[in-house]
């Protein structure tokens, strides 16, 4: 092919005779589709604003995360009430336990924590053992500065983070508070929030030496890219990120002439393909005289690129990366412990989850339950969301509120569940992870009643649910067992809802301090459990007037410490002892989700919730005369007793938080509560159970006695009673057992109750034996007057059981 051409600018005028005849419009489509890829990279690629823009933003939510342990440590020995302890720990040492021991509750990491005296003149590094000048200058800059920012000592497996703090301002300071958690925490923020393993590298500088490798880039850095370093603030770690350096002067032209002529290219082959060239009359020759000619191109001239710019002043990569002791003070952590293992980074993102069938079983009498990954997915979410919006359709009672508990596997199940929702055209308000009562409180606040609470509440951590509300009635027996069928059927609303994000957390907190003020402040201390309630529950408890010690408030969806569930005694242990520690009037619990709550007294003793019921009954009925308090099955007999001497009505009534809400709604109760700790108030609330507004109802009622809490709580009527008592099953059984128990069992000269499993009540005490609704296992308790009486009843019950099935392990 022969071209001879002239480019005018404005026109493209062809002058001479163009051979089109034998191009292969193919080729020349191929050979602009590259141009304009290689053109694209060039220009968007690394050093493009969008590269750069995307990578800087990875960093910054990378940087994010890690500042997120440094700043949680932070706001701990920041808190009111450790310096407090920490001041009371200066000037008697004999109490530096109690500081120990209340610190490690909040942080749970915690690997030491030591209390300097305020004067560092006589004190030498070297008696600080191991990093001792590194420690000693963090102690002097939280001196001057309130704060020192928080690094790494040491290497390998015994490297730790450092944080410093003074205790008090700087004219009176009263020590100086140096706490140690293990490196490879923040080290996990940093690993677990990369875009892509060795995207970035991390290091620590202090200004004075060389930087610390901490991990490297996965390659080296290259001629053509620079490293641009962000501080993670509060620390002397920084995070690098790579960046593609500019070109200068007239490179920047080479991707667009690329771009340019990759468009000619193709177009024309484009148009060769639709549109074959055919030559003029007078072009056209015999094919066969026709000379093979060498294809001839004018050379086009190019701006010339100029090479890159110098690197931003500072550290080579090379030496900024280096794995050497420095011997700065500092220390570095061995690359082998914490260099990123591309393999197995790989397989942890290619890891494919199978997709989880939708079983029937998940659908409980009052709300939907699973194990996440078994029975339960984002999938399933979806689908339950679509059944969900299309019942709020139908009964006009949107926009469907939603939220999550902190357990790992909820944002994975609100995610589904938003889309599900939406997608039948129903508007969705998405609130975060709150406890299950701001959700209630959203529900009633912004809408018309109707919320889906993602929680496992408390269940352990690979479980979780859904508690769902429509129109203010909770969903419950056929209510939720009919979605499934539903789902199956594919009776379903289709349309495209609005998503929108709301903050109550404020607007919670604000409602209730209103109402709640009181009388006299009291010393509590907040077990969290590691549950959602860690986000508000001391915050509520102080904006009434409360003096709260927060314990275990750092949310943590694998409930570290202990498990999430105030009504079994082992996981109040904790509270226990440290409402002993710090003289504290009164010990309160919550669950996973919030929305139970438990308390203990400053001697030890467990206040279970149907004497507390007791409490709340008798306060409600001095403003609501003649009211109905409902009950469930499980609670003492004394609180029968008590509703009618304070002018109630009582009324047992089944297990379950839906339950006992509708049946409230149905009777116009006041008030209502069951054994498990949820308290239902209707009375200057909304009728739904939240334990942190529980919790201040309670501690309203104690602050307006003269008497010592301990002392109001032990004047109630009390019995000799068992805890709820676990039989485990499988799943599905322990609903046949109580049908066949309450066909076969007898129970001479005892009153027999069957609303709920099979309760039998004696002069002087009872048993019952119900199936739990939530997970495969029978509930049994007993209570009576006296040890004599409960262990009779005991021995009553366990020659039923075990003559319906002589193979049950019975806890008692």
């Amino acid at each position: 092919m022969k071209i001879n051409q002239k480019l005018d600018f404005g026109n493209i005028v062809v002058l001479k005779k163009l051979h089109l005849d034998r191009v292969n419009p193919f080729a020349l489509v191929i050979a602009g589709a590259v141009m304009l890829v290689i053109a694209a990279m060039l220009l968007f690629s690394g050093g493009g604003p969008g590269g750069s823009e995307k990578i800087l933003a990875q960093a910054q939510r990378t940087m994010s995360q890690m500042s997120s342990v440094v700043q949680s440590m932070r706001r701990v020995l920041e808190d009111e009430q450790v310096q407090e302890l920490a001041a009371i720990a200066a000037a008697a040492p004999d109490k530096i336990p109690n500081l120990q021991q209340y610190v490690r509750g909040r942080i749970p990491d915690l690997l030491d924590l030591k209390l300097y005296t305020a004067k560092l003149v006589d004190l030498q590094g070297t008696e600080l053992g191991p990093y001792g000048y590194a420690i000693l200058d963090m102690l002097m800059t939280a001196k001057e500065s309130g704060l020192a920012p928080a690094q790494i000592h040491g290497k390998g497996e015994t490297a730790y983070l450092a944080m410093a703090v003074r205790v008090g301002d700087e004219e009176s300071a009263a020590g100086l508070l140096f706490v140690r958690i293990p490196s490879a925490v923040i080290v996990a923020a940093f690993n677990g929030a990369l875009p892509a393993a060795g995207e970035f590298s991390l290091d620590q500088y202090n200004g004075r030496f060389k930087p610390s490798a901490i991990s490297n880039f996965a390659e080296p850095v290259t001629s053509s890219e620079r490293v641009t370093w962000l501080r993670v603030p509060g620390t002397l770690l920084r995070i690098g990120l790579k960046q593609q350096v500019r070109v200068i002067g007239g490179g920047a032209a080479i991707p667009l002439l690329l771009f340019i002529f990759g468009l000619i290219l193709t177009g024309v082959g484009l148009l060769l393909k639709f549109r074959p060239y055919q030559p003029p009359v007078e072009l056209r020759e015999d094919p066969l005289q026709i000379e093979d000619q060498p294809v001839v191109v004018e050379p086009v001239d190019l701006p010339e690129v100029e090479p890159p710019g110098p690197k931003t002043p500072g550290p080579e990569p090379k030496e900024a990366h280096s794995n050497n002791d420095r011997g700065d003070g500092f220390g570095v952590i061995d690359l082998p412990d914490l260099s990123f293992n591309l393999e197995k980074r790989d397989l942890v993102r290619k890891k494919f989850n199978p997709p989880v069938e939708l079983v029937e079983s998940i659908f409980k009498a009052y709300d939907i339950r699973g194990v996440v990954g078994e029975t339960l997915d984002a999938e399933i979410a979806r689908r339950i969301g679509q059944v969900m919006g299309s019942m709020t359709l139908e009964q006009d009672a949107g926009p469907v509120i939603v939220a999550r508990d902190g357990r790992d596997s909820g944002y994975d199940l609100v995610e589904g569940l938003i889309e599900g929702i939406s997608s039948t055209g129903c508007d969705v308000i998405d609130i975060g992870a709150v406890p299950t009562g701001v959700l209630y409180y959203a529900a009633y606040e912004l809408g018309s009643g109707t919320g889906v609470m993602v929680t496992g509440s408390h269940n352990p951590p690979d479980y979780n649910g859904f508690k769902l509300l429509i129109g203010g009635v909770t969903q419950a027996g056929d209510d939720i067992t009919g979605m499934y069928t539903r789902i199956k059927s594919g009776n379903l609303r289709l349309g495209k809802g609005k998503v929108r994000r709301e903050t109550m957390l404020d607007s919670y907190r604000e409602r209730i301090s209103g109402d709640i003020q009181l009388k006299r402040p009291l010393k509590v201390v907040a077990d969290c459990g590691n549950g959602i309630g860690g986000v508000c529950a001391a915050d509520v408890l102080r904006d009434i007037g409360a003096e709260v010690f927060p314990l275990f408030d750092e949310v943590d969806g694998s409930f570290p410490n202990h498990h999430p569930d105030p009504s079994e005694p082992e996981n109040l242990n904790d509270l226990i002892e440290a409402v002993q520690m710090m003289d504290a009037d009164l010990g309160i619990a919550f669950d996973g989700d919030a929305d139970r709550l438990g308390v203990v007294t400053k001697s030890g003793e467990i206040i279970y919730a149907d004497r507390l019921m007791m409490l709340f009954a008798k306060d409600v009925l001095s403003r609501e005369p003649g009211g109905t308090i409902i009950y469930d099955v499980k609670c003492t007999g004394h609180l029968r007793e008590v509703i009618e001497e304070s002018g109630g009505k009582p009324m047992m009534y089944k297990t379950g938080h839906s339950l006992i809400k509708n049946k409230m709604k149905e009777v116009d109760s006041p008030f209502a509560g069951e054994m498990s700790g949820h308290f239902f108030f209707k009375e200057r609330w909304y009728g739904f159970d939240c334990g942190i507004y529980s919790a201040a109802r309670l501690l309203e009622i104690l602050a307006a006695d003269e008497r010592d809490p301990e002392e109001v709580l032990n004047s109630l009527p009390n019995s000799v009673s068992t805890p709820e008592l676990k039989v485990h099953m499988q799943e599905g059984e322990n609903h046949a057992f109580v049908k066949e128990f309450q066909e076969k069992a007898r129970f001479v000269d005892a009153k027999i109750t069957t609303i709920d499993g099979l309760r039998a009540d004696y002069e002087d005490g009872w048993g019952l034996v119900r199936a739990s609704n939530t997970t495969p296992i029978l509930v049994v308790r007993f209570d009576a007057d006296s040890e004599t009486a409960l262990q009779r009843i005991k021995d009553i019950f366990k020659y039923q059981m075990l003559a319906v099935n002589d193979k049950l392990d019975l806890p008692f």
